[in-house]
């Protein structure tokens, strides 16, 4: 019995070793897909362009990509079409499994993407943690950027949205964020903005730059945050992780500049027998003072409580932009209406039916509450 064991073992172990066993596939036998970028075809078609990783061999054995990629690019009638009569251009099978970032184009967006989505899962060997980017104009433009020290556009993408967790432009979105949201229809869904920019310096060197939110309304993009209304609707939503905030002191309009360290978001819906609703969100933030322009300010307790009041007042406008931009576009994106629904079920069922309609008519009671622990000053 132990000899079989063994047996059985060993079998196991040379398949592992030995890429010849049944099933398997050389490395040269493979086109990795790093990036697709979806566009609007011909005719009602949809456009799939995919980013693919040179690969140089040595033998049977990889020596490592090149510094280079290329695209391979088809149209079909749907996007699980596209991606099937992609591999009647291609020399190798094509593997979507590492896949790491899919940019939509906006114009496709505002047709809606659900669709695309479900053909998306029924390629089934994408991962639930690719990213997800909207872009203005062609997506497929935006693989085509170079940047610094990355061979790969994905790799670029990942880092930047990483990003969004100190700078509070953008917020990081899988595709099974995206996913969930569009079934379950607790909110409305936000996908981050990628962009081409210049540099500052060299102004003949693009760079990919992920700042402010597309909003939709189901699977249609409605429009887009900007940066002030980005970072209210992360502080308003309690996914903001980090951020700076500037207030202006002295007569010549210095400014104090503050680093977010902390940011806490309840919200407190309440529907009555009219079914008017008030939504009262209470913001709760500590900063930290990491900049101070005002050369003659005295810091003490009296200054720092003066500076905790325009902050409050700072915030308060970037939230209520940001309720501004979602009343006129009818998006929900903090999910009022579920939590009326789970708070008030007699009252939701009353005006489920026309939600759109009554949301434009909710109050928003807006109250910040910031705390400096630190001036990181000695004066």
């Amino acid at each position: 019995m132990k000899a079989r064991k063994w047996f059985a073992v060993a079998v196991i172990v040379v398949c592992f070793i030995n890429t010849g066993c049944k099933g398997s596939m050389e490395l040269n036998e493979l086109h990795i897909v790093h990036s697709i970028a979806i566009d609007k075809g011909e005719n009602g078609a949809v456009r799939l362009t995919a980013e693919i990783a040179r690969l140089t061999t040595g033998g049977q054995q990889p020596k490592g990509m090149q510094e280079r990629t290329f695209f391979l690019s088809t149209e079909g009638r749907s996007l699980f079409e596209a991606a099937r009569l992609m591999r009647s251009k291609s020399d190798r099978t094509l593997l979507w499994g590492h896949t790491s970032a899919i940019i939509f184009s906006a114009d496709l967006a505002r047709s809606g993407i659900d669709k695309m989505l479900e053909d998306i899962r029924r390629l089934r060997q994408f991962r639930n943690s690719t990213l997800v980017y909207v872009k203005e104009g062609t997506a497929f433009e935006a693989l085509k950027v170079s940047m610094p020290n990355v061979s790969i556009s994905s790799q670029a993408l990942r880092g930047l949205s990483e990003g969004g967790n100190t700078t509070a432009l953008t917020h990081k979105t899988t595709f099974i964020d995206v996913y969930q949201e569009l079934i379950n229809q607790y909110k409305d869904i936000s996908i981050p903005s990628v962009e081409i920019v210049s540099d500052q310096v060299d102004k003949k060197l693009q760079l990919l730059q992920t700042k402010g939110l597309f909003a939709f309304k189901g699977d249609h993009l409605v429009g887009f945050l900007h940066v002030q209304e980005t970072k209210g609707f992360l502080r308003a939503s309690g996914q903001m992780n980090g951020s700076s905030e500037t207030i202006g002191c002295g007569r010549k309009k210095e400014m104090l500049t503050f680093e977010n360290i902390n940011n806490r978001s309840v919200i407190h819906p309440n529907v009555d027998q009219q079914l008017k609703a008030i939504v009262k969100i209470e913001i709760y933030a500590d900063l930290n003072l990491t900049s101070l322009q005002c050369a003659d300010t005295k810091i003490d307790s009296k200054e720092v409580a003066a500076w905790e009041r325009a902050l409050n007042e700072s915030i308060t406008q970037e939230i209520d932009r940001f309720i501004q931009f979602s009343k006129k576009n009818k998006v929900d994106m903090l999910g009022i209406g579920e939590m009326i629904h789970r708070k008030q079920p007699k009252y939701w069922r009353k005006m489920k039916d026309n939600w759109e309609e009554y949301y434009p008519e909710v109050k928003f009671d807006i109250q910040v509450h910031t705390r400096i622990d630190h001036t990181n000053f000695t004066s």
